[in-house]
């Protein structure tokens, strides 16, 4: 398979990466900056057609939630105009994609996970940004997978910002005490349970929106006194917080799990979050 990835050196296209570089047998293509950058209509296409993909997987993003709401711009740029710019060259040469999405394209008013039917409705630039993007997929394309997911954590190929899990553990070691809010809600997603999960989909070729995350919702809290239990982190004091003790330029969405039904009818299901950070913290040591 001849395979063109955006975003590889973040914490999903890494992933990507790499498995398909160990599986072999595939071409493959990235699509980094700055030869690379998606932004770039003319240059993502005379990339695309040059390599002809079978499919593109674009896990190329503006991620910095709170910062979107004062670069609006920016954010569009990636997340809308960005997908654009590809599913353009998909369409011209005949290939396929695969664009990652979030949960934040959701309000965060339900209670129970949101299905892939559910009707989007961001709050955020970031969320608006992203839903841009994959409506572009969708109205531009007939060959396309829409992948949302949550609070992804895994490790990246250079030094970077790190995770949310790697973020808790210097944190307790800092400060010997964490304050974590409890009513913000949503699927701790391992990297590379996702692309695995990713790539099983495109064999499919059953294409339309998915929601792949690790299984079973879970506050801030209890994901991180799991990430603490799991780093032997015993001695770090943790204390439940709320929502409205912090401050953000972007209210954080209080419930945004999401239900895995169509990819699960596939029979493509990731494991429990519980046990995608075990495995993450056992890779690490």
């Amino acid at each position: 398979m001849r395979v063109a990835i955006s975003g590889t050196s973040g914490q999903v296209g890494s992933a990507l990466h790499r498995l398909l570089e160990q599986a072999g047998g595939h071409e493959i293509l990235t699509l980094a900056r700055p030869h690379g950058d998606i932004t770039d209509r003319r240059k993502v296409m005379r990339a695309i057609m040059a390599f002809q993909p079978d499919i593109v997987l674009n896990s190329a993003a503006y991620t910095n939630v709170d910062q979107a709401e004062s670069e609006p711009d920016a954010a569009y740029r990636v997340n809308a105009l960005g997908v654009q710019n590809l599913a353009l060259a998909c369409a011209a040469s005949g290939a396929a994609l695969a664009t990652i999405s979030t949960n934040c394209v959701f309000d965060g008013l339900h209670t129970e996970p949101y299905w892939e039917f559910d009707k989007p409705n961001p709050t955020s630039v970031y969320g608006r940004s992203k839903l841009a993007g994959e409506w572009y997929a969708q109205n531009l394309l007939t060959k396309f997978y829409i992948v949302r997911t949550s609070w992804v954590f895994g490790s990246k190929p250079a030094a970077g910002r790190g995770n949310f899990v790697t973020r808790m553990l210097q944190l307790g070691d800092e400060r010997g005490s964490l304050t974590v809010v409890d009513d913000e809600i949503s699927n701790p997603t391992y990297a590379q349970d996702l692309a695995v999960a990713l790539l099983e989909l495109i064999q499919t070729e059953a294409f339309g929106v998915y929601h792949l995350m690790n299984e079973g919702p879970a506050s801030r809290y209890e994901f991180t006194r799991e990430i603490l239990r799991l780093g032997g982190r015993n001695q770090v004091e943790l204390k439940p917080g709320k929502l409205a003790d912090f401050k953000r330029a972007t209210p954080p969405l209080p419930y945004t799990a999401l239900k895995n039904f169509c990819a699960g009818e596939l029979g493509i299901r990731l494991r429990p979050w519980q046990a995608a950070v075990a495995a993450y913290m056992q890779e690490q040591v």
